[in-house]
């Protein structure tokens, strides 16, 4: 392996590093904004009860017991 072969392999490893630190920054921004909406909404004034589902509403089978 020739020196240029080195550098061209420490450079491949380097960018294949910052492509996954980038993709997992993104992961984490999605994930974070998620966190946060579900947090605003749970913080509502007033829980959701069977009342508030639709009359025509039909529980999934694992539902039923």
């Amino acid at each position: 392996m020739t020196a240029a072969d080195v550098g061209r392999m420490e450079t491949l490893v380097i960018g294949v590093l910052v492509l996954w630190v980038l993709v997992a920054l993104g992961v984490a921004v999605v994930l974070g904004r998620g966190i946060r909406l579900a947090d605003t909404r749970a913080r509502a004034a007033r829980a959701l009860t069977t009342a508030d589902l639709p009359a025509e509403f039909q529980p999934g089978v694992s539902a039923r017991r």
